[in-house]
């Protein structure tokens, strides 16, 4: 579980400083790369919480 609670870290990671970076650029003509990185954050979002729900599915069931 150690492996995968750090995936779900990194991939939160990468969303946020994609969001960051986005926010940033968005004053400026780089538009399509803060779309770009928008999709970025979207994306890691979406496989962060995949992966925990699979990760919650694999856990056995409490009793």
């Amino acid at each position: 579980m150690g492996e995968a609670a750090n995936d779900l870290r990194m991939l939160r990671y990468v969303a946020e400083i994609a969001r960051r970076l986005a926010k940033m650029l968005s004053r400026t003509r780089y538009q399509m790369l803060v779309y770009f990185l928008e999709m970025t954050a979207v994306e890691a979002d979406s496989l962060a919480a995949e992966q925990g729900r699979r990760a919650e599915a694999r856990k056995p069931p409490r009793n």
